[in-house]
């Protein structure tokens, strides 16, 4: 199963780095180029992924929420008492793993290196 994901980040940045290359041409230096931008983008996209998967944007929304509480007026800090969401102390943190995550960073990884490489040869 995850080699059908590996075969679809390499599609994924097979097209991404075709569609870059009909804006930068069609020549050695374009194709280093669009390489490297689709490449840095799926980097990216898999690094953001990997954040929201592991439960940061809960943690940081469990802050804001007790922060938004301790700050409230008492007319409106006694409407939101009986809101289980606002007054629990404990957090409930994300871990939700999605399989496309680890393949598409080694991929975009990888790709990032290697036009890093292809361009320094150049």
């Amino acid at each position: 199963m995850k080699r059908h994901f590996f075969m679809l980040s390499v599609l994924l940045l097979f097209l991404l780095t075709l569609v870059f290359m009909l804006f930068n041409g069609f020549t050695a230096i374009g194709l280093i180029n669009s390489l490297f931008l689709a490449s840095l983008i799926l980097f990216c996209l898999s690094l953001l992924i990997l954040l929201f998967s592991d439960g940061a944007f809960s943690i940081m929304g469990h802050s804001f929420r007790r922060f938004h509480y301790m700050t409230a007026p008492k007319r409106v800090r006694e409407t939101l008492d009986g809101d289980e969401l606002y007054t629990r102390k404990d957090v409930k943190i994300r871990q939700q793993l999605y399989p496309i995550t680890l393949p598409l960073l080694v991929t975009s990884g990888t790709a990032l290196v290697l036009a890093l490489l292809l361009s320094y040869m150049q």
